[in-house]
């Protein structure tokens, strides 16, 4: 027993010594890279794959990182077991929990082994509430439910607003945000048809007949659906729908019927800036396609992985958790990667509209400004 003690002790203080002279760190990275959610997936690690090879103004090179991928294969379980592996190889980080789902499950795991997660793309307000060991550069939905309402019910005055839901965390997380602030702007709720149950595009196609709008609360084969339904019915009202049909496949897919649709979603125009011109130079020489806005966020949230590993006082989840935290100066493709107490990013939206398979700030759209709550 006193040998196995020493042996631990020596070790320790191996670790200590070779963190010091540049001892190659593992960062995780879990995405669902295959099945439902593989839309997101994959452009999120195209992100994160351009960020870790982007020079890094100002960094030292003290800490020579690897980074592993895994694959969730969009099953939360999945995405657990992943990050356990990640986290028993020495990762005192995991880029992950792309949907809500596997964000919340992964949440339990990061706290329980007291190991940093930080999401690309999760965006339920609640998931800022479980640890202090989760951060996100997504905005959350407290913030995408109130722009959309805000667009309805006061922008564009309409009140009689027809919700299609998809069951799922995503929605669970969103709805009652967009609800309560649409009520509170004088509009409600006039009908809600569950997305995936039998009929259910017809039950859309007769309750929009006594509404002024339809909001599409899901992810994506869920919004393609309710936007093809609407206009082969013919509807005539203003449709507004989640950040979540922001990818480049999706919007591919949608064609013509997503055409007119409005989402909010945070400040995305790679072709401004400096850091914005890199980007989309640096994305189209790699891929020949031009980024997503999750493309976009898996580079952020790379960027800020990076910038925390050169910024910690000491390698630790502590010491990089406090330099996330205390993150400021850096500025990622969607804005300065700035976090509030809770881990969220601060973030700006404004209203996009679809046209021709591309997003659009839409002008009579007022911007939102403000920090994550």
């Amino acid at each position: 027993m006193q040998s196995s003690c020493a042996l631990r002790v020596l070790w320790a203080a191996v670790l200590a010594v070779t963190a010091g002279c540049g001892q190659r760190l593992v960062v995780g990275v879990v995405l669902p890279e295959t099945g439902s959610a593989a839309v997101y997936g994959a452009s999120l690690r195209s992100g994160i794959e351009l960020a870790f090879e982007t020079p890094l103004p100002g960094a030292t090179g003290l800490h020579r990182v690897t980074v592993e991928y895994r694959d969730s294969g969009s099953d939360p379980a999945r995405a657990v077991a992943a990050a356990e592996a990640l986290y028993d190889r020495g990762a005192l980080v995991v880029i992950g929990g792309a949907t809500t789902s596997e964000a919340r499950a992964m949440i339990a795991t990061a706290d329980r082994r007291e190991r940093l997660l930080l999401s690309p793309s999760a965006s339920a307000p609640e998931l800022s509430r479980i640890s202090p060991y989760f951060f996100r550069v997504y905005p959350s939905d407290e913030l995408e439910g109130v722009a959309a309402a805000d667009l309805l019910a006061v922008t564009l005055s309409v009140q009689r607003v027809v919700v299609v839901e998809e069951e799922n965390d995503y929605s669970r997380g969103l709805l009652p945000v967009f609800v309560a602030e649409l009520t509170s702007r004088g509009g409600r709720m006039v009908a809600s048809i569950h997305a995936g149950e039998d009929g259910w595009q017809r039950s859309l196609m007769v309750a929009a007949r006594g509404a002024d709008a339809v909001y599409v609360c899901g992810y994506g084969d869920a919004i393609l659906e309710a936007l093809r339904t609407l206009r082969v019915g013919s509807f005539g009202g203003p449709v507004c729908t989640t950040s979540a049909i922001g990818s480049s496949a999706l919007l591919q897919r949608a064609g013509r019927f997503a055409d007119g649709a409005y989402l909010p979603l945070a400040t995305f125009d790679p072709a401004t800036g400096p850091i914005g011109h890199d980007f989309i130079a640096r994305y189209q020489g790699k891929y020949g396609l031009l980024p997503d806005v999750y493309a976009a966020h898996g580079f952020d949230a790379a960027l800020a992985v990076r910038a925390a590993l050169e910024r910690a006082s000491q390698r630790s989840s502590a010491g990089l958790r406090e330099a996330l935290r205390s993150l400021a100066g850096v500025s990622g493709v969607m804005g300065e990667l700035t976090f509030d107490e809770r881990g969220n990013v601060h973030r700006r939206l404004v209203i996009y509209r679809i046209r021709g398979g591309r997003l659009e700030a839409w002008q009579r759209g007022p911007a939102k400004e403000a920090g994550a709550r």
